[in-house]
């Protein structure tokens, strides 16, 4: 959803031949460009893993092994010269990051975070998964993103806001990326609240019994955002905070 409404605003995602088609559970479509999706399954491949199997944290993104996929994602990126803003999308990217941003050091993540239950429950419904399992996933695809990036590098905005106040939400995106906002309210008004299937709280994540690390992971996503939901004592977390707040170890850059 997020992606249709940026590609809406301006932003390039490539020829339509080349995005991943719209299916049944989702019919406005996926958005995401089939050539990085293909590269990024051919990178966790390569490093033992699988977009459900994540490799270790710890992994070497500069080995030599690589250097065949680099050749591969520099002409996939060369496809984009001609545009003012690009993009794509594919959650696997929390994964690999810092492989891109190898390949693209002005690179800019925008996170779009969602209930850690409604992200279970949506893996439970299109690939039969536990929901302890799509609660992991969760869990490990945020802090990794979060562990790669610092608060200039990233933008985190939150599924939530876009059933409240789409064009606000949708606005920071446009701001922080540099496209123009002529196109923002309209974007905006694509957002179909019907289409939302599911919408899980905080109490409700306690209710479940969520784990505390995860509940605690979720809070300061929705601080560093700027949102209050579930009463956050977090609220004014700064970015560059948020690496202690999630005791996480930090990085010398």
């Amino acid at each position: 959803m997020v992606t249709r409404l940026l590609h809406c605003c301006g932003l390039e995602l490539g020829p339509k031949s080349e995005l991943m088609p719209p299916q049944a559970d989702n019919p406005d479509g996926f958005w995401e460009h089939l050539g990085f999706v293909a590269l990024n399954d051919q990178l966790l491949s390569e490093l033992g893993g699988a977009w459900d199997l994540p490799p270790k944290a710890n992994e070497d993104f500069l080995t030599a092994r690589l250097d065949p996929l680099r050749l591969k994602a520099r002409l996939l990126i060369e496809n984009f010269d001609s545009a003012s803003a690009w993009g794509w999308k594919d959650p696997r990217n929390s994964l690999t990051l810092l492989f891109w941003r190898q390949v693209l050091p002005r690179l800019k993540t925008i996170v779009v975070v969602r209930n850690p239950l409604e992200v279970a429950h949506s893996m439970k419904e299109r690939n039969g998964t536990s929901y302890s399992f799509g609660l992991r996933l969760w869990e490990i695809y945020n802090r990794r993103v979060i562990e790669e990036t610092n608060g200039k590098e990233r933008l985190i905005a939150h599924y939530d806001n876009f059933f409240q106040d789409p064009e606000l939400e949708l606005r920071r995106i446009t701001d922080f990326i540099g496209l123009p906002n002529a196109k923002t309210s309209i974007a905006a008004a694509l957002v179909a609240p019907r289409r939302r299937h599911t919408h899980f709280t905080v109490e409700q994540l306690i209710d479940a019994r969520v784990s505390e690390e995860i509940i605690d992971l979720y809070r300061a996503l929705l601080a560093d955002g700027g949102s209050e939901q579930g009463g956050s004592t977090d609220a004014h977390l700064k970015p560059e905070e948020m690496v202690d707040a999630l005791g996480l170890e930090p990085r010398t850059r």
